[in-house]
């Protein structure tokens, strides 16, 4: 297996996207540190990979908090991978000069300190072991209309991987993105249906191969980016777009 003997924190574990992931790790040899807000909805999570003969723990964690943030990280001990996938409440359809600078600031401010929070704790303890791998997920696409802070945040978020790829290279770690185009599966419950209908068919009309990546896509890349088969990349980011996204 890919990721035997590792420690991997996942924040945001009970979201669509964290607990794909999360499960990916686990099938792949991991010990999967699930973090989040809701114990209850991580520990259904938790439960998942251990049925399926994984190894996961649960933490109530606010990545937004720094004491919350650094405590588990002292709890967890030693960390392999950390891979932020927090979600932010989102403030779209309005063009950004009739947007309350509270609703522009809000996911900008999330996005950033939430995975400065949680790489940073990570770091912290990778340095002295020569090795670890950081994972944001989300990058920077071509610019739309109407999204407020959201897209800012993203740019914001790249321009810190890669000065954390930048200082921490030289000490083994490496620090990747996972791109996407958007993922219709992780559409929240409860979302009306006709909407997320639009979602994914204006998703996958925006790719190169006119489908959208599955949040099993997501989670092989995240096992790929954090193996030993990608220990010669950091700094940039896996393109997940099915197209959408030319580099």
């Amino acid at each position: 297996m890919m990721l035997t003997d590792k420690h991997a924190i996942v924040y945001g574990a009970a979201g669509p996207i964290g607990s794909a992931v999360a499960k990916a790790f686990a099938a792949e040899g991991a010990t999967v540190h699930l973090a989040g807000r809701t114990a209850e909805s991580l520990e259904r999570v938790a439960d998942e990979i251990r049925s399926a003969g994984g190894t996961a723990d649960v933490a109530v964690v606010d990545a937004l908090d720094e004491k919350s943030v650094d405590e588990h990280a002292e709890a967890v001990g030693r960390i392999d991978i950390s891979f932020n996938l927090i979600g932010h409440q989102q403030f779209f359809g309005t063009p950004l000069v009739d947007m309350p600078l509270a609703d522009f600031e809000q996911p900008v401010t999330t996005m950033v300190r939430t995975f400065y929070l949680t790489s940073r704790a990570a770091a912290r303890r990778m340095i002295p072991q020569g090795s670890g791998v950081i994972l944001t997920f989300g990058g920077y696409g071509e610019p739309a209309a109407n999204l407020g802070g959201f897209q800012v945040g993203f740019g914001a978020v790249e321009a810190l991987r890669r000065g954390l790829a930048l200082e921490l290279g030289q000490h083994g770690i490496r620090v990747l993105t996972l791109q996407t185009n958007g993922i219709p599966e992780a559409v929240p419950a409860g979302f009306p249906e006709k909407a997320a209908q639009a979602i994914a068919k204006h998703t996958a009309d925006s790719t190169m191969l006119k489908r959208a990546a599955t949040l099993s896509d997501v989670g092989a890349l995240a096992v790929f980016a954090a193996s030993d088969l990608a220990r010669s990349m950091t700094g940039t980011a896996l393109n997940l777009t099915a197209g959408a996204v030319v580099n």
